[in-house]
């Protein structure tokens, strides 16, 4: 048996600064605040003969002699399962829930088969793909660019991010399926001088890398938190969003409609005050 504690606090104001997922900024400047990555082989983390052949190569270069590497501690939450896979796989689908809530100025679009691009009108730019799926495991690689408005310096920059994924059912009639899952990032920074530059930050930006994991991982299990609780408000924005893709707005319906609380809400929610719960939920395997 394994106990996993859930735990953190992260208020509407928090995402609102650092928007969608990952902060691309905070990943490349955290890369001079922490000591090199422990090396480790891509094969180890990845059935890396199954990764995208376009990106295979690119994929062991980068997790084999990463600038840094950061894993991020298990969460342990109540969702369905298919409302989960759903939220993970198709990203425009989780931004346009969380874009109706936020003011966020973030961009996403569907550029090609299993690859996005988008930007979060902060200087951040990123287009990224998936490189590998399953319901257990998925690898996303990306190209990110960061131009720091103060002073117009160019911080360029790959990412390797994994999330491995759990699933366990109720352990009573009466309490939801559970999921567990763990998201780790390898950063590999390619701009020269960023050593020179990052460091006049280093005491803010050593810390930055930590949280980005671990909110990337709490993003997901808050916005199914939000869809279960409220059903018609998620079916309605997102049958709404012509730029999600269309077999994704035909199939939501049916996940939330097996997943919604049975106590549901048929208002639209609200983030003032949303924050990741702590939670301590017992898994069995």
């Amino acid at each position: 048996m394994d106990r996993i504690l859930s735990n953190g606090e992260l208020g509407a104001s928090g995402w609102t600064r650092r928007g969608f997922g990952l902060s691309a900024a905070g990943l490349l400047l955290s890369a001079s605040g922490v000591q090199a990555a422990a090396r480790v082989r891509a094969d180890q983390l990845l059935p890396i003969d199954e990764v995208e052949p376009s990106r295979r190569n690119e994929v062991a270069e980068i997790i084999e002699s990463a600038t840094i590497r950061k894993q991020g501690k298990p969460e342990a939450f109540p969702c369905n399962h298919q409302l989960y896979l759903a939220l993970l796989n198709e990203p425009s689908l989780t931004l346009s829930l969380w874009k109706d809530l936020s003011n966020a100025p973030v961009r996403l679009q569907h550029v090609g088969p299993n690859q996005y691009e988008g930007d979060d009108a902060m200087g951040t730019t990123a287009r990224w793909e998936f490189v590998y799926r399953s319901a257990r495991l998925h690898a996303l690689y990306c190209n990110l660019t960061h131009i720091r408005p103060t002073t117009q310096a160019k911080l360029e920059g790959r990412v390797v991010l994994i999330v491995r994924s759990e699933y366990f059912g109720p352990q009573a009639a009466d309490e939801p399926p559970l999921v567990r899952h763990d998201v780790e990032a390898f950063v590999k920074v390619d701009s020269k001088g960023w050593r020179a530059l990052a460091r006049t930050a280093r005491p803010i930006l050593e810390k930055v890398l930590e949280q980005q994991v671990q909110e990337a991982g709490w993003f997901v299990s808050l916005m199914g938190r939000l869809v279960a609780q409220h059903p018609v408000w998620a079916v309605d924005v997102v049958s709404r969003d012509t730029e999600i893709p269309r077999e994704y707005r035909e199939y939501f319906p049916k996940v939330v409609e097996s997943a919604k609380n049975s106590d549901f809400s048929p208002r639209r929610p609200s983030l003032r005050n949303q924050t990741v719960q702590n939670t301590n939920y017992e898994t069995r395997r």
